[in-house]
Parts: structure tokens; sequence; C-alpha cells
């Protein structure tokens, strides 16, 4: 298949999750989750611009941050790989990345810019895969892929691949805030290990009647008084205390909920509107804290 050049952009959109458990270890490795995501507008952009070539070459261009790899590694490029492999097309690609996702901190930052690259090269080369067959590729890619490819509002289960579209009734005003710290996910899921042998246990915030209540609230788009969970705060906070920090200073800024996102260590309020949102973000600007305002996509 051939093309004239051509640039697709594509924001890719950060993630929180509103609620986390994990179910148990699988045998191949992985864990069982459920979860329940949530799109906002904190996002990167990416430009995709291609032209057919006898032998496939890949480029990327991150501006904002630095430390990101420029080959296979960087999940954004391997999108790319395995697209075009799947396809059987030869191009010569170039991404230009404009990094503003907070980089291992829990907001599927590395998987919604693999899912971007997906949805552009398929624009770009005029839809030859499915929905269906991105979402197989996507799930090779990692576990959120699946879901950044999608967005919106999800139940997801198994390692993440499996999702469960809820309604758009969602309206949030949010302060997403990150200190200098750096979670990879490999150690928070040993550090989950180590804390619950089997994942069984009396644990009341990841009991099916609560599940329940804040999957309603979700439905209903009124998340009321309810705690929401992440059994990844009890890994996390002990061994990076800045996290729990800011947690605690969003609920003292006025937040009517808080909490850590995926595995870390970012964490979102959620603020009664966006006038109030800004105060806080400016808080935690002027006392060194990267914090960005967001709300529903």
């Amino acid at each position: 298949m051939g093309c004239d050049m051509i640039s697709v952009k594509e924001y890719a959109y950060a993630k929180i999750n509103l609620y986390l458990d994990v179910l148990s270890k699988r045998e191949d490795g992985f864990h069982e989750i459920k979860t329940i995501m949530h799109t906002v507008s904190l996002a990167d952009e990416l430009t995709v611009s291609l032209s057919p070539a006898e032998r496939t070459r890949i480029r990327i261009t991150v501006i904002g941050q630095s430390k990101l790899p420029t080959d296979s590694r960087n999940l954004a490029v391997k999108a790319a790989e395995l697209f075009l492999a799947t396809t059987l097309i030869s191009a010569e690609v170039n991404i230009k990345l404009i990094k503003r996702i907070p980089v291992a901190a829990g907001l599927a930052g590395g998987s919604t810019n693999a899912a971007a690259v997906l949805r552009a090269l398929n624009k770009a080369f005029k839809r030859p895969l499915t929905e269906k067959r991105l979402l197989e590729i996507a799930a090779e890619l990692g576990s959120d892929v699946p879901y950044c490819l999608l967005g919106g509002t999800a139940l997801c289960f198994g390692r993440g691949e499996h999702i469960e579209r809820l309604p758009e009734r969602l309206h949030l005003n949010l302060v997403i805030a990150a200190c200098d710290e750096h979670v990879s996910t490999p150690f928070a899921y040993s550090e989950l290990d180590r804390l619950y042998t089997d994942f069984k246990g009396e644990r009341e915030d990841s009991s099916e009647s609560y599940y329940n209540a804040i999957y309603s609230s979700v439905l209903s788009g009124d998340l009321k008084e309810l705690k929401l969970y992440n059994i990844f705060e009890n890994a996390i906070f002990p061994s990076y205390n800045g996290a729990e920090q800011i947690k605690e200073q969003m609920l003292n800024l006025g937040a009517s909920h808080a909490l850590m996102s995926g595995s870390g260590p970012s964490v979102y309020g959620i603020f009664n509107d966006r006038a109030s949102a800004e105060r806080a973000r400016d808080v935690f600007i002027k006392s060194g804290v990267r914090a960005y305002y967001a709300h529903t996509v």
C-alpha cells in the first residue's frame, strides 16, 4: 500500500484510575486486575509523518523530556514497528512527540503514546485494520494500551486488556500533581506481591460491595462522598512519602476526593469547579511540585 507524504496529528490523553484493585498473580507472571479508568485532558501531542519507502525506517523526536529512549524501548516506536509488520507495509515514519504527561507517574504516558501512534497510522493508511485488530496489537504492547486506544470511562479487567465501556457521565475538574519521584511498574507489583501473598483476606475497600458502590456512582455521574480506592497506595506510600503528602495536601486544599493514579506516584484531586482547582494547582506549583489542571475529555 503506497501513499504520498502525509502527516497525522493525534493527542495522547492521560488516564486516571477511579478504582484499582489487584485480584491475583497469574501463572503467566501478569496480575489479574479490576480497574475503572477515566480519560483526562492532560495530553501529549504526536505528529506522525510518513512516506513510501522500500525499507521501513522509524525515527522519533521527543520535545519536553530528554531522558526518553528513541529506539524500540520507546512504546511509540514499538507501536509503529508492530503496526507496519502486521500490515506488511514499508514506510519511512517520523514521529514528533511533545511530552507533557509526567513519565513513570501512573498516568499511562507511554501507553497512550503507543495508542496514538496506532490510531495515526491506521488513519494515514486508510484504516487497513479493524478496531478489534488494533486492540489485539495494543494488548501486545502493554496492559493499558487497549484502554488508551479507546479512551473514555471504562471498566478494565484481566491484565487490563478486557474493556467494558461505561457511560460518559462524569464531569471532573482535577489537579494532577507529581513530585520528582519515578515508580517503575515492576517495583510496584513486587511490593504488592510482598504485602499480599495471595491477594486474599480482609481488605474492606476492595470488597465487592465497596467496588459496586463506586461502580454505581460512576454510572450515575456522581462520585458522592465515597473514598476512591487504589491498592497500590499501600505499596507505594511507605517508600515514596512525597505521594502521600501530596494526597493529604489535595484534601487540605479542598478536593472532595484524592487518589494516587495507577502505580504512582502522581496523585489527582477532584474539585468542585475549575477556579478552585486552578487555585490548588497554583499552590503546588509555588511549592515546587509539578501540577496540572485537567478535566474530563
